[in-house]
């Protein structure tokens, strides 16, 4: 079976190789440090989920998913935060926003994540 593919977007380069390093033996992980690269990758390989950080400096989490939710494909592709904000008001207003199924706030718990991450595409 063809393992499902993560797209993580995050600008802490740490964080990146941290996520990818711990979902590898169980997805196909493909990382991007910005939104604009992000939505680069996306337009040749559309992911089966989307791992994505708010707070990132030029286009925000936000302004990535506005645009992404126009592509052509990921208007099925769920959307799963991944901010250090914990706020209520926060997760909240993550939650309200079209295509989004889930809110993780880092630090996080590597096996939930992958739990997390299985419920989003619909494998648990």
């Amino acid at each position: 079976m063809k393992m499902k593919k993560v797209l993580v977007v995050d600008d802490e380069q740490d964080m990146l190789m941290l996520v990818k390093r711990l979902l590898s033996g169980d997805f196909e992980v493909i990382v991007a440090d910005s939104g604009e690269k992000a939505l680069k990758l996306v337009e040749n390989e559309m992911p089966d989920v989307v791992l994505l950080d708010i707070m990132m400096p030029g286009m925000d989490g936000w302004q990535f998913l506005e645009k992404f939710h126009k592509l052509k494909g990921a208007e099925h592709v769920p959307v799963i935060i991944f901010s250090i904000r914990s706020e209520a008001s926060e997760v909240l207003l993550g939650m309200a926003v079209e295509g989004v199924v889930d809110y993780i706030t880092k630090p996080f718990d590597p096996e939930e994540l992958k739990m997390r991450i299985r419920r989003a595409i619909g494998n648990e």
